[in-house]
Order: C-alpha cells, then structure tokens, then sequence
C-alpha cells in the first residue's frame, strides 16, 4: 500500500512538473520565432558583399560600392531586423567598416601574390596600414617561403654551403612550380 501511494505522489509531481515547464517552453519559442535569421556583422562581412566591395575599391567604382551596400540593407529589411541594425547597416561607420574588410581581403591577396611571385611585400604593407596586425604572420610567411628556397638550394649544391647560382636555381625551380597554380 505504501508503495502505491508513493507511486501516486511521485505520478503527481512528475505531472506537475511538466505542465509548468510547458509554459516556459511557450514562451522560449515565441522569443526564438521574434529573433531575425541573420545578424548585422554576418551580413556585413558575408563573402560575397567584402568580394564585391573589393572589386568595386579595386575599380575605383564608388557607386558599385554603394549598391553593394544597399543590398545588404536588402536583405536586412528581408531578414525582418530590428530598425536599429537596418540604421547602423546605413550609416557611414558601417560602410567604412565593410570597406575596411575588403581592404584587408586585397592585402591577403596581395601577399599570397608576393608568396609565390618571389617578392617582397613591405611595399604591400605601406598601402595597406589597416591590416597592421596582419603584418607579423605576413613576414612569417614570407620567411618560411625563403627558407624553403634556401633548403631547395642546398638541396641542389654540389658543395656545402649553397651558392648564388643554387639560390637562383631555387628560385626558378619554385616559379616553375607555382606558375601551374
């Protein structure tokens, strides 16, 4: 008999239990279905907007520019956003932003460019300050790229220590091999 009435209360409190977190589940999903599917700084550093404004900075091109950014103001008003977020993807701090971001794009492009042309990029860094805090795993690259190059030459050396006419070899060994890229 003790059993089945603990049984009971157990049934009971399991029972209420559940019915009142089925008002807490209500309410978590109308807040969830309130929430826009996108965020402002997913739209302003989406792939496709910081290619296009790269191209348009690229081009010179002031109006593609601002019609890159009047889609994204598109798709925030699509998105349903609150009208504070379609203000600020408005604004001039997010057009300076988004521009920003396709500025540091062209100075990874460039490098890479640099890495595998053999050049040097501090002429890449003066026209590109805004990616100052890239410059350090830049020059890390490029260091590892001309190591590369210096093994390859020892690797080609009759001698022990490699020479002009090996290092130019390597050279041309890895613009031979990165011109099919």
């Amino acid at each position: 008999m003790k059993v089945i009435v603990a049984l009971v209360i157990l049934i009971a409190i399991g029972a209420t239990l559940w019915f009142s977190n089925q008002g807490e589940v209500e309410i978590e999903n109308s807040q969830t279905h309130e929430l826009p599917i996108i965020s402002r700084q997913q739209i302003l550093t989406a792939t496709d907007l910081v290619e296009g404004v790269k191209k348009s900075l690229q081009e010179h091109d002031e109006k593609a520019i601002s019609q890159w950014l009047n889609k994204a103001l598109a798709l925030a008003k699509e998105a349903n956003m609150p009208q504070e977020d379609i203000d600020y993807i408005q604004s001039d701090m997010a057009k300076n932003f988004v521009i920003f971001q396709a500025q540091r794009s062209m100075f990874n492009d460039a490098v890479e460019q640099a890495y595998y042309d053999l050049l040097n990029i501090e002429d890449i860094k003066a026209d590109f300050p805004q990616a100052e805090d890239l410059f350090a795993s830049a020059d890390k690259l490029i260091a590892k790229r001309d190591k590369i190059i210096e093994q390859i030459a020892a690797e080609l050396s009759t001698g022990d220590a490699p020479t002009d006419a090996d290092r130019q070899a390597a050279r041309q060994q890895w613009l031979m091999h990165h011109s099919k890229r």
